[in-house]
């Protein structure tokens, strides 16, 4: 008795084609692709939410955590490297704004022709120069002399225009300081590869 070979028919809705075995690209793990671009199974793209969500909520407690005393020395620090190389030759090299003494940008001071103390002025670029030591300590700034270098510099009447904005109140939010230490950490990067000083 010979015996016919049944043919077999495709059942509806099942898929005949041959799953191609797939390897997450982070694991190494023969898992099917959730993130068919970057090749990643669903447990790795779950890690990488989990990781993002803990990034974004350890930013918020960064902001939270410093406060504003903390956040203006980050920005004196970074504004004071700023406003000596932006003033200094391509060699690192900067004049006093007071008097005549040329040294590398790194032995000079952030002068300022109003006060520290005063927030509306402090980190405004027209407000200081580079002094050297012996001008910014030791001679206490040297505002008169400062303030005719400012109105030689800017024109006629910007160290009284410096003057008034310094009595104006301002009051810096977290917000506003990071985004002033980020402006200028950029500036500072883009000044030091512009002049090719790499310290």
């Amino acid at each position: 008795m010979i015996l016919k070979k049944e043919k077999k028919t495709p059942v509806k809705g099942v898929s005949t084609t041959v799953v191609k075995e797939t390897i997450c690209s982070e694991c190494g793990k023969k898992r099917p692709y959730s993130n068919k671009t970057k090749k990643l199974c669903a447990v790795c793209v779950k890690k990488s939410q989990i990781a993002k969500v803990k990034e974004r909520k350890l930013v918020k407690r960064e902001k939270k955590r410093l406060s504003i005393s903390q956040l203006t020395k980050k920005l004196d620090t970074v504004f004071s490297v700023y406003i000596r190389l932006v003033n200094s030759n391509k060699h690192g090299k900067v004049k006093c704004f007071t008097c005549d003494r040329i040294d590398y940008y790194k032995s000079m001071q952030n002068g300022h022709f109003q006060s520290r103390r005063f927030m509306s002025t402090r980190f405004h670029e027209n407000n200081c120069a580079p002094q050297c030591y012996a001008c910014n300590v030791g001679l206490s700034g040297m505002q008169y002399e400062f303030g005719r270098q400012l109105d030689l510099k800017y024109g006629n009447g910007t160290a009284d225009k410096m003057v008034s904005l310094s009595k104006a109140v301002k009051k810096f939010t977290t917000d506003e300081m990071l985004e002033l230490i980020e402006h200028y950490k950029i500036e500072v990067d883009q000044l030091k590869h512009e002049k090719s000083i790499f310290d």
